[in-house]
């Protein structure tokens, strides 16, 4: 079996592949969310760390579900957009329609990403929904220690923590910190941990066995469930 991780990158995409009978990782980049999907139409699972679905009132379930179970951890999960946000053109301009609708702000790290936002959800139908999932590194990360992690992943300690519990449950060496710059220019080291851990969670929904928040998930607008898979 094939699954794919997925997580964004400077340049694009950059996809984890894990070969579960081969016990393999290949990391790859890839130009465009589209690229990436045809390249791996054999895959049994691709988990993506983006939002698919979008609420129209800029507020779903799953964010705030995530955002209970991982605690003290809570500030690395934030409200999906919607979908009226994301055609705007500047950073105070989608502040200020999110203040319209929703009466908070947004950060800049989420603005950031609403590009790669606005690219999944446009390729995203709610038959490919059963093949492609979203995903939260940090929600899938929780589930596969019992408990949320303390230490940021772009730190040392962070970062071996989650290296070890990887290697464990896929059975697979993970690349150490210093090496991980180098192997699939330009994702970050941290970029590769959070579409392993992905692939970790593909596994479990090509399975059967992953679970989700919530658990009966609703729909946007497009027939897309809002869920997170981990």
């Amino acid at each position: 079996m094939r699954v794919i991780g997925v997580d964004g990158c400077p340049g694009g995409w950059v996809a984890v592949v894990w070969e579960i009978a081969a016990g393999t990782l290949s990391p790859r980049v890839h130009a465009s969310f589209t690229d990436l999907l045809d390249a791996y139409q054999d895959a049994a699972a691709i988990g993506v760390d983006i939002p698919i679905g979008l609420s129209e009132i800029g507020c779903r379930a799953c964010d705030s579900q995530a955002r209970g179970v991982l605690r003290h951890r809570h500030p690395c999960v934030f409200n999906a957009p919607a979908p009226s946000f994301l055609d705007a053109p500047t950073y105070p301009e989608a502040q200020s329609r999110s203040r319209a609708l929703t009466g908070k702000g947004i950060t800049k790290q989420a603005f950031a990403i609403y590009p790669k936002i606005a690219e999944v959800n446009r390729v995203m139908t709610s038959d490919l929904q059963d093949r492609v999932v979203e995903v939260h590194p940090e929600v899938s990360f929780c589930a596969l220690a019992g408990h949320p992690l303390d230490h940021p992943k772009r730190k040392q300690t962070g970062y071996d923590v989650r290296r070890e519990l990887l290697g464990s449950a896929l059975d697979v060496a993970i690349w150490p910190r210093n090496e991980a710059f180098g192997v699939a220019r330009p994702a970050k080291p941290d970029d590769l941990l959070d579409a392993t851990v992905a692939a970790w969670t593909d596994r479990r929904a090509a399975e059967g066995t992953a679970e989700r928040f919530p658990v009966a998930p609703p729909v946007d607008r497009r027939g897309l469930r809002m869920e997170i898979v981990y």
